[in-house]
């Protein structure tokens, strides 16, 4: 790193992610031209642009400290570079809190609040540190609040509730499967259900309760989780997309889970055939967490429960085909359901230990406790072998990675 250019970091570091120059357009806001021209050394780039693609990348300041070593070696620059990184600051302070001279709030605003959320979702699948994206997400909710009070009831303020109602269930997706504060989530799955309902939206109000129904389910509340399924399906027929009908008995399917055999093959089932009904909308951008391939993966961790590890073998695999390079937190997951049903009757423990170990790897470059639980259950049922040597070389990756 050290005999690199800032552009050349920077291109490294965005190639390593899989990420094109357009996509980190739509992570920065800064254009994919301009940003060309930085890694091939034709602009210099600023401070701001590292911090900005520093977050978007998820990089602990690599590139800070990158355009920091070359703009020190530029005389006369560090004056001017300080004024910037201040007034950079003083903007974050309150990044969403514009408003025009008359005290209005122009349409830019909502619109930026639309934006913003758009980038979160981006980031979510594959960020390294859900604490600070919830954060991001925490402050969108108060700035959306702040907006609504200066708007009078009309389209604008209903664009805002939507993107709250959007931002809300992101957040309680980063506080239940991220990092397992399941009282967290169940208020930020209220609190869009609620926006939601607000603006008459079917969509959102049924991702909000399909979401709030895993919060009862991992309290073994299941006929409490079945509710909110209920009322998530309601919305979704009256939406008329069957995607997200189809997300929603899945989603049944893992809440009824092995207690319940015959429900849950029948929670498949139906989840299946509403993939193939024709929909009277395509479903919108920020329902990006469901498809036919990820389907396959609440198909395989069924077959999984079931004690059918072979169907589960082949359904997740499909499943892990399907996913976009972005999707590291669903990578991992599918690793370790896959490693697991190698510990069947007939324990084959190499594959099982590989699968593992590459699991622990994908999980090092996005904290995800659902992951992580899953990945110290599968650790849990390999005692018997504790003095195998996969089972030593496993704990050796693990070990390294947590280090």
């Amino acid at each position: 790193m050290d005999g690199e250019t800032f552009g050349q970091v920077l291109r490294r570091l965005r190639q390593e992610r899989r990420l094109s120059l357009r996509k980190m357009q739509l992570l920065t806001s800064y254009d994919f031209t301009y940003l060309g021209q930085v890694e091939r050394g034709e602009k210099p780039g600023s401070m701001e642009l590292a911090e900005v693609c520093d977050r978007a990348l998820g990089v602990d300041g690599l590139l800070v400290k990158a355009y920091g070593r070359v703009s020190a070696a530029r005389p006369g620059n560090q004056e001017d570079e300080m004024r910037r990184r201040t007034a950079i600051k003083a903007m974050a302070a309150s990044p969403l809190a514009f408003v025009d001279q008359t005290g209005a709030v122009p349409e830019l605003q909502v619109s930026r609040l639309e934006r913003s959320a758009e980038i979160y979702r981006h980031l979510y699948h594959g960020s390294g540190k859900p604490g600070d994206l919830l954060s991001l997400a925490r402050d969108h909710l108060d700035a959306a609040v702040d907006v609504m009070r200066q708007l009078p009831d009309g389209s604008l303020k209903r664009r805002v509730l939507r993107t709250r109602s959007e931002v809300a269930t992101l957040a309680g997706r980063l506080t239940f499967f991220d990092l397992q504060r399941a009282a967290d989530a169940r208020g930020y799955f209220g609190l869009a259900h609620e926006a939601a309902i607000q603006v008459g939206d079917d969509l959102l109000a049924a991702a909000a309760l399909g979401h709030l129904a895993f919060v009862p389910a991992a309290e073994h509340n299941t006929s409490a989780a079945i509710s909110y399924l209920a009322g998530a399906a309601d919305h979704a027929r009256r939406s008329g997309v069957p995607l997200i009908e189809s997300w929603i008995a899945a989603v049944e399917s893992e809440v009824l889970g092995p207690a319940n055999a015959a429900g849950t093959l029948r929670a498949l089932d139906q989840a299946t055939a509403l993939l193939s009904r024709p929909a009277d909308a395509a479903p919108p951008a920020w329902f990006d967490y469901y498809s036919a391939d990820r389907l396959d993966g609440f198909r395989g961790r069924a077959f999984l429960q079931l004690g059918r590890p072979e169907e589960a073998r082949f359904a997740l695999a499909g499943a892990l085909r399907g996913l976009g390079p972005g999707a590291v937190k669903q990578k991992a997951v599918f690793l370790i359901d896959i490693a697991s049903s190698y510990l069947d009757d007939q324990p084959q423990l190499d594959q099982a230990c590989d699968l593992a170990g590459d699991a622990a790897a994908t999980l090092a470059m996005a904290g995800y406790a659902t992951a992580s639980t899953r990945l110290q259950e599968f650790r849990a049922r390999l005692r018997p072998w504790d003095d195998a040597t996969v089972v030593a070389d496993l704990d050796e990756r693990l070990g390294a990675l947590t280090a």
